[in-house]
């Protein structure tokens, strides 16, 4: 007589490791050509994505939604409440000085910030 029991429980174990022992990669729905580093991201459960992509300067991606900078603030008082640590990924080919801008902004609202890169290659 063959007892399945023993097996789904392995079979559900072996789903269930691999779902949550994986490495989550931050994905924001967006493709963006970030720049390389050999520093790593930390891990933000939680955290706001901010995208920032080349052409349109003056707007920019919160969560997934299209917002300018002066709608940033308010966009970030309403999520204080799910998390106060900001990720934000910037295309290699946007301009320095609009990523600085987004970055200041979100630093003097009182959250923490992190610039997503990829992984060097060696």
């Amino acid at each position: 007589m063959l007892y399945t029991a023993p097996l789904i429980d392995v079979i559900l174990m072996l789903i269930i490791f691999f779902l949550f022992g994986s490495n989550l990669v931050l994905k924001s729905g967006f493709e963006v050509n970030l720049p390389t580093s050999s520093a790593s991201l930390p891990s933000a459960e939680d955290a706001h994505i901010i995208t920032v992509i080349p052409g349109e300067s003056s707007k920019f991606y919160f969560n997934d939604e299209w917002i300018t900078l002066e709608e940033l603030p308010a966009a970030l008082d309403e999520s204080r409440k799910r998390s106060k640590e900001v990720i934000l990924l910037g295309d290699e080919e946007v301009d320095y000085g609009s990523v600085m801008k987004i970055a200041s902004l979100v630093i003097k609202q009182g959250f923490e910030l992190s610039f997503a890169t990829q992984q060097e290659i060696p």
